[in-house]
């Protein structure tokens, strides 16, 4: 046993150093693997704030969109589309003034303007934390006020139309929770989801009721 001791202490002497570079280059690897994934999720983040436009100052916006398209059975085909004016006031606040229009096949038409105020809640934070916040991308609650213009075709019989349209003038409000994004330099989307309330009028008497109300429109901006 003696004999092997001077044996084991030269082994030993090899092997620790040896122990020890292979050590290094797992934690260099390590280290390595770590940075790329941060070097990663970096150029995502960055690639995100390019297409939304989250570091560039926007004050107000023009936009023209499509709001609706489709088939809807007897009507026919329709389709719809708006144009609007969206100009900050403040941090959190903006003002959107928008026009929209939508037809069917059988030539009904409905024409809308409407205007509302818009609280982008996360922007004051955005603020706190040194970060620009002259953006108009980003998650808001609405009031909106909704007005509209309806004209439908006069039925002589089911299923006959003849080239009359009867007007129906209507108005309601509502409580919208939404997202507006832009969508690289010309781009963008914006969709909302709420609860609104269309008072009787006289020429819509049978109304004065709540409903769902949900909008999307996706297009152009400047």
């Amino acid at each position: 046993m003696l004999k092997r001791l001077p044996v084991l202490l030269i082994a030993l002497s090899w092997l620790l150093p040896i122990q020890a570079v292979i050590a290094q280059r797992d934690t260099a690897a390590i280290t390595y693997t770590e940075e790329a994934a941060d070097s990663s999720d970096f150029s995502l983040k960055e690639k995100y704030k390019y297409w939304t436009r989250a570091n560039v100052e926007e004050k107000s916006m023009f936009k023209v969109g499509l709001s609706e398209f489709g088939w809807g059975g007897f009507i026919g085909p329709f389709i719809g589309y708006q144009s609007a004016y969206e100009r900050k006031i403040g941090i959190p606040f903006s003002f959107l003034a928008l026009y929209r229009h939508s037809m069917t096949g059988w030539g009904n038409n409905t024409l809308g303007a409407d205007v509302a105020l818009r609280y982008y809640y996360a922007l004051p934070r955005r603020v706190m934390k040194g970060k620009s916040a002259n953006n108009l991308s980003a998650n808001y609650f609405s009031i909106q006020s909704n007005n509209s213009w309806n004209g439908y075709r006069t039925a002589r019989a089911p299923g006959m139309f003849n080239s009359d349209l009867q007007i129906f003038r209507s108005n309601s409000f509502s409580l919208l929770y939404g997202l507006q994004r832009r969508l690289g330099k010309y781009g963008y989307i914006d969709v909302n989801l709420g609860y609104g309330y269309r008072p009787a009028s006289r020429n819509v008497p049978y109304e004065n009721a709540g409903f769902f109300d949900g909008n999307f429109s996706i297009g152009i901006a400047f």
